[in-house]
């Protein structure tokens, strides 16, 4: 489950909610999440697929792509660092770059924060709590 805060380019904030699934397969790793986004009397859904090559034995980092309705075809890494999954990406087509992090406090709980560029500045970021589903 997440829930938190998407910030826009202006900086109008608005409450996010939803969850994301992720099941493991033998040669890729698929994270696909749905949210809601509430801000000014509107209801927005965001999707994201995440294909993402597993981890090769010793390795820290992988990379992953994502499909994105809005935003195209992402393409970008992970990292572990200690208890930190570090995230970077790059649209296909060059028009967006973003960054993200995700802080594990325990064994059900992240900690995410991240945002999303075009070649004109921000154009969003966002803070969210995931929580394992019991």
């Amino acid at each position: 489950m997440a829930k938190g805060e998407y910030v826009d380019e202006t900086m109008n904030r608005a409450s996010l909610e939803g969850e994301t699934r992720v099941t493991h397969h033998p040669d890729l790793w698929l994270n696909e999440g749905r949210m809601t986004l509430r801000m000014g009397g509107k209801t927005v859904e965001i999707e994201n697929l995440y294909r993402i090559v597993p981890f090769a034995e010793g390795s820290d980092f992988t990379s992953w792509e994502s499909i994105n309705p809005a935003l195209g075809t992402l393409r970008g890494y992970f990292i572990v660092i200690d208890e930190a999954i570090l995230s970077s990406c790059t649209s296909t087509d060059a028009r967006y770059t973003g960054t993200e992090f995700l802080l594990q406090e325990s064994a059900d709980r992240y900690i995410n924060r991240g945002t999303l560029f075009s070649s004109s500045g921000k154009i969003s970021s966002w803070s969210l709590i995931l929580s394992r589903k019991a």
